[in-house]
């Protein structure tokens, strides 16, 4: 089987933000697209690996490097593929592309859970196609930056409530909100005095409708830290590099 999903989209007027570029958030859109279009034919969709091996995606973490802005109008080709399973570990990587040009490059980590414990299932103990080419290398040759800030009271942002638009097929905040959350951290004003070359989010627990999460911000040089928690307990972290 082909280990490669590739699509062409053209990005129109809807797509782009005050700066007339298409935001991280929106890139991400773009890239689930067409990671969905590939677990589809991998066979590991939700429905799917629910059914065949009772369980279900998540997210671990995700990485971009931004090498160019995409605009209004640009014909974009997302393309996605995975590595070789590890042992509960998954990666998957994308690239994003204007006119056979790299824009963006993704890695991301997944993991399987049990429908029943919730508890990560061996890549061996799902059904994971056996014909499925193998990529051997990553698209990105860069570290997880593994954020560890300290943040004070001084440090909080603002509090959001998950709401029922936020909630995903497994009855959980859908991973893409936190990132909608990191960038509403930070103001215009902000987000026009930076180049951003990174943006990592880490997926630590999980959080339903009704709960609030308070969101916390630190700049060190030139990296900006978020965090979202409820109470003592971290939902997600990021880190905007510039």
């Amino acid at each position: 089987m082909k280990n490669l999903q590739s699509q062409k989209i053209r990005i129109d007027d809807t797509e782009i933000d005050y700066s007339f570029k298409v935001p991280i958030t929106e890139i991400l859109r773009l890239l689930n697209i067409v990671i969905f279009n590939h677990s589809i034919a991998m066979g590991m969709e939700h429905e799917e690996l629910k059914r065949k091996s009772n369980a279900f995606w998540v997210i671990t973490r995700e990485k971009l490097l931004i090498k160019k802005p995409v605009h209004s109008g640009d014909e974009v080709e997302v393309k996605t593929w995975t590595l070789e399973p590890g042992i509960v570990r998954f990666e998957r990587n994308c690239s994003l592309s204007v006119g056979g040009e790299i824009a963006v490059d993704m890695m991301s980590e997944w993991c399987c859970l049990d429908y029943n414990t919730l508890r990560p299932r061996r890549s061996s103990t799902i059904a994971y196609p056996q014909d499925l080419e193998i990529a051997e290398t990553r698209q990105i040759d860069s570290t997880w930056t593994n954020p560890k800030e300290v943040f004070t009271q001084e440090d909080y942002v603002f509090t959001r409530k998950i709401r029922s638009t936020d909630i995903d097929v497994n009855i959980h905040t859908n991973n893409l909100k936190y990132s909608f959350i990191t960038f509403d951290a930070l103001s215009v004003d902000e987000l026009k005095g930076m180049d951003i070359k990174e943006y990592e989010i880490y997926f630590v627990n999980q959080s339903h409708e009704g709960d609030e999460i308070d969101v916390y911000k630190k700049r060190v040089d030139n990296c900006i830290y978020i965090e979202g928690k409820i109470k003592d307990t971290t939902i997600f972290k990021s880190v905007i590099k510039f």
